[in-house]
């Protein structure tokens, strides 16, 4: 009835006649053809539950493997924000010191250059410049270059 219907030529009717063909084909190669039953000889299973049960497995399995990736990115996500919170705790401490006059710290970089980097003293106008006010961040930044080396400018002021 369907295929009378449709008519010989139209687009439907080629499109069914080619599935019909189709699963004429894979039935004839033993592939078991469409539907359920072929589905269930592709599978390798010799029954609808077999098949169902199955499949019901590797959908439980995706699923696992899903939430253990998850779980995965949220432990990542709450290690980058624990990083960040120390970068913010360094921050606040170094904000909270009491740093000494500009003047005691250009002295005391004059004597880091002096015995560490002597090309450096022609720019000593222009890091006091650049740095005034934000002694913490030139700090942070002599002892990433320099390590131990790298003055302290609170401890060498009470130590005067």
């Amino acid at each position: 009835f369907f295929l009378t219907a449709m008519g010989k030529g139209s687009n439907a009717s080629k499109i069914a006649r080619a599935r019909a063909d189709a699963a004429k084909r894979a039935q004839a190669q033993g592939k078991g053809g469409g539907g359920k039953e072929g589905m269930i000889k592709r599978k390798g299973g010799s029954n609808q539950e077999e098949a169902i049960a199955k499949a019901k497995a590797q959908r439980e399995l995706k699923m696992q493997k899903r939430a253990e990736k998850e779980a995965k990115k949220k432990l990542e996500e709450a290690r980058k924000a624990k990083e960040r919170a120390k970068v913010i705790d360094k921050d606040k401490k170094a904000q909270s010191k009491v740093y000494p006059p500009p003047d005691f710290i250009r002295k005391c970089l004059e004597q880091f250059y002096t015995a560490n980097c002597p090309e450096k003293l022609g720019n000593l106008d222009k890091i006091m410049e650049k740095f005034a006010g934000k002694w913490s961040k030139l700090e942070a930044g002599l002892a990433k270059s320099y390590k131990d080396k790298a003055p302290d400018f609170c401890k060498m002021y009470s130590k005067k």
